[in-house]
């Protein structure tokens, strides 16, 4: 593997390169190992595993000891959600769109399966209507491998970072109030169709 290469390919690339070379090359050995560490045969997990956990955890090390853990918080969290923006750009144009959710409906399924695999989430499908998708997961794949690194401080940037992406997508509420990463029991994800609900003078939870 180019490790180097895939670290500044990753979503935390930009706290990489802010680094100077020493820590930059102790972030890299850092990067290594963990991917040496953990089982990178799922291919689903090992994505989330080599393109932002990993990465996370590496650069959080060296920031923390070179710059103290707030510092190191506050650079991992600014580079993740800089990350987000182009998926943010993606979903808005999907949301101007007349035809914005039912294609969000088709590709979420999709999204979830391939991506949010059983092998690393616990996910409970609610609903998938006009008006509404919900899922619920029991579990997060995130949340498990940064409490076993001991930086489940962590967790929440990847919370947020879905909150950046889904946000503010035109026509489309971001309704999810609850994640695992923040301390609850479970993460409520929804997205509610504002056209639909607005048109047919209802509630998301009414009708099909």
């Amino acid at each position: 593997m180019n490790y180097e290469k895939m670290i500044k390919k990753s979503k935390l690339a930009a706290a990489y390169a802010e680094l100077d070379a020493e820590n930059r090359q102790t972030a890299l050995s850092e990067y290594k190992v963990l991917c040496a560490e953990h089982d990178l045969s799922d291919k689903m997990l090992a994505a989330h595993l080599l393109n932002a956990i990993l990465p996370a955890v590496a650069l959080y090390r060296v920031l923390a000891r070179s710059s103290g853990k707030d510092a190191a918080f506050s650079a991992i969290r600014i580079a993740m959600l800089d990350s987000a923006r182009p998926m943010t750009r993606v979903f808005r144009a999907l949301g101007r769109l007349p035809f914005g959710f039912p294609l969000l409906r088709m590709i979420t399924p999709l999204a979830m399966k391939t991506g949010f695999g059983e092998s690393g989430w616990d996910m409970q499908w609610l609903k998938n209507t006009r008006k509404e998708i919900a899922v619920i997961a029991h579990s997060c794949f995130y949340d498990r491998i940064l409490r076993q690194c001991g930086m489940s401080e962590l967790t929440p940037v990847f919370c947020e970072f879905d909150d950046v992406v889904y946000g503010t997508i035109p026509h489309i509420r971001w309704g999810r109030t609850k994640t695992i990463g923040r301390g609850d029991a479970l993460c409520d994800f929804r997205f509610i169709n504002e056209r639909q609900v607005r048109d047919l003078g209802c509630s998301p939870s009414e009708g099909q």
